[in-house]
This record gives C-alpha cells, sequence and structure tokens, in this order.
C-alpha cells in the first residue's frame, strides 16, 4: 500500500468490501497500538466531528479514524477528508490514520475521485459478476484451508448460492472443516446443503419462482423431514420476492440500483429473470401471502406446514393462486 495515512475501501462486493474493512483495521491497530479508534457515520458526522477526532489527544498523537458510509458525507466533510489527505500525502510516525469506506455502488464516487486525486489510498474491492467469478471465490476459498473442491461441487454451490458470497464463504469453511475429504465432492456438498436452513430455502424458492410446484414441495417437505424449521424457508420465499419487488421498482425508474440496494449484478439479473410475467398485484399478493404464512408459523393458527405449501402454489402461480379467506 501507499505512504499516504488516507486510505478508502471503494465498492465492489458488499461482503469482500467488509472484510478489507475489518483486515485493513485490524492491521492498523496491530501497526499502530498505541492508537485509540475513532468511528465516524459520514450521514451524521460533520467536518469539525472529523478534524476532532484525528487531532492529537492527552491519550495518544493520533487515531485511526474510521469514517463508514462515505457516499452519504456532506461537502464540508468531504473537504476536510481532501484537506487532511493533502497535508498528509507522507505520513510519518504519530501521525492520525483515516481509513474511509464507501458501500457498493456509484453514488459517492466524487468523494473517492477527489480523495484519490488528494493523493488517498484507493483500494477498489472486486464486483461478482457472474458464475465464472463465483467459482473463483469459492475456488480461492477453499485453498485457503488447504483444500479443493471438484468442479461438479462447485457448480452446485454456485447454482444455490451465488450472489450470496458471506453464505458461500461461510459454507466453504463448514465444509472445509467438517470433512476431511480432498477434494470435497458434489455429494458432500449436496447431503451438506440438505441440512442448512438457508441453502434449502433458496433451492425451494428457485423451483417456485420457475413454477415448479411439485419439486419446490416436495423439497420443502423433505427439508422439515430433516428438521429445518418451516419458518426458515418462508424466509428464504420472502427475500426473493422482495428482491423482485425491488428489480420491478428499478426496471419501472421508481428507484436507482444504489437505492434500491440492488449493486450486485448476478442479484440483480437473476431477480430481474423471474419478474417476467408478474404483476404488481400478483406480487403484492405473494408478498401478503408470506407475511400472512410468517403469522401461521408464529402462532397457533394454521398448520405451518400447509402455508408454506400455499405459499409455494401462490409464488409458482405468480400471485394468481391465494388461501381462501386471506386479505388480498
Amino acid at each position: 500500500m501507499g505512504s499516504s495515512a488516507v486510505y478508502v475501501v471503494n465498492g465492489g462486493d458488499e461482503y469482500l468490501n467488509g472484510q478489507m474493512l475489518s483486515k485493513l483495521l485490524h492491521d492498523m491497530s496491530a501497526e499502530l497500538p498505541d492508537m485509540e479508534r475513532m468511528d465516524l457515520d459520514a450521514g451524521s458526522a460533520s467536518a469539525y466531528d472529523f478534524i476532532e477526532a484525528a487531532s492529537p489527544s492527552l491519550f495518544s498523537d493520533g487515531a485511526i479514524v474510521l469514517v463508514d458510509n462515505l457516499e452519504n458525507c456532506s461537502d464540508s466533510l468531504s473537504d476536510a477528508l481532501e484537506q487532511f489527505s493533502l497535508e498528509h500525502k507522507n505520513r510519518t510516525r504519530g501521525d492520525s490514520v483515516v481509513i474511509c469506506r464507501k458501500n457498493p455502488g456509484q453514488k459517492g464516487m466524487g468523494h473517492v475521485n477527489r480523495l484519490k486525486k488528494a493523493g488517498a489510498n484507493i483500494i477498489s474491492v472486486p464486483q461478482l459478476k457472474n458464475d465464472r467469478d463465483y467459482k473463483s471465490f469459492i475456488t480461492g476459498e477453499c485453498e485457503r484451508y488447504g483444500r479443493f473442491m471438484t468442479a461438479d461441487a462447485i457448480v452446485l454451490l454456485t447454482g444455490v448460492l451465488s450472489g450470496q458470497t458471506g453464505a458461500m464463504a461461510a459454507m466453504c469453511h463448514q465444509l472445509c472443516m467438517d470433512f476431511d475429504e480432498n477434494p470435497i465432492t458434489a455429494q458432500t456438498v449436496s447431503l451438506y446443503m440438505l441440512n442448512n436452513p438457508q441453502v434449502t430455502g433458496f433451492a425451494v424458492a428457485d423451483k417456485a419462482l420457475a413454477g415448479n410446484v411439485a419439486g419446490a414441495v416436495v423439497d420443502m417437505r423433505n427439508a422439515v423431514a430433516q428438521g429445518i424449521a418451516e419458518i426458515a424457508i418462508l424466509g428464504a420465499l420472502a427475500s426473493n420476492l422482495r428482491s423482485i419487488a425491488k428489480v420491478a421498482a428499478v426496471e419501472s425508474g421508481q428507484v436507482s440500483k444504489d437505492d434500491a440496494h440492488m449493486t450486485n449484478t448476478w442479484v440483480y439479473n437473476k431477480a430481474k429473470a423471474h419478474l417476467r410475467g408478474w404483476t404488481s398485484t400478483g406480487l403484492g399478493r405473494a408478498i401478503q401471502m408470506c407475511a400472512w404464512a410468517d403469522e401461521q408459523c408464529k402462532t397457533s393458527g394454521t398448520d405451518p406446514l400447509y402455508a408454506v405449501e400455499k405459499t409455494i402454489e401462490c409464488i409458482a402461480s405468480q400471485g394468481r393462486v391465494t388461501v381462501e379467506g386471506m386479505n388480498t
């Protein structure tokens, strides 16, 4: 990295962005153990707050200052960050270190460009855009533990968890910790995913959204028989519907991708593909159906299994099938 006292963790994949920020903060804390940590949110912090945080105190010559959510900072705070960066292009012992984090998306790139011109170190986080990127990510995660995964196992894991980088990393970690085989096979991945509520839920959701009622219901019943709670599967169904609703809003021009928090290309394209054939009325019914089923799972109402099955039918029909008597 460069010698500037200012670092910017810029965009990219949300999970990788968070990992890079954590690593940078850890490394700086290890390098500068006597410096206190100061956290600021750019959306609410003023230029004065930043200057005060980065200035020497009674306890330390400097501090490690985190300025989170850089995309939301005011012009005056951006000015203060730029000025600090210009004054500390060559960091010396005792200088405060400033770490800015900009979340994924185009919003806030003006602030990043200003700091870059002022000499800040810009750490560009990669965005995982397609299956090939996710396959490379899985391979890299397994290699961290000295392990490998067969090609068909990677395809299986990618097909279920693409777009969910954090869940994918956690799955790779668990597979490497729980199984001794090397390489890890598709059979092992399949068996492991069967007992994972999140993975099973998204697999059920994919079949329901594809109109495969029978396949989705069979998978759901098998999962419940394995001890996975109905409400966990319902959560995945609701999550997919929310993504479709966000894409619908973006496609209609109501909001931007940034505002809808749909900057992950793979997730966006997958939800956009599922959007075809849905009407706003049907989508509203399906979301309301999920809310009804959630209530049934949490109370002594209808049998939870029945509630989730009916929700699957509603989603598979794109909101045309609902439960008699439910308000729509």
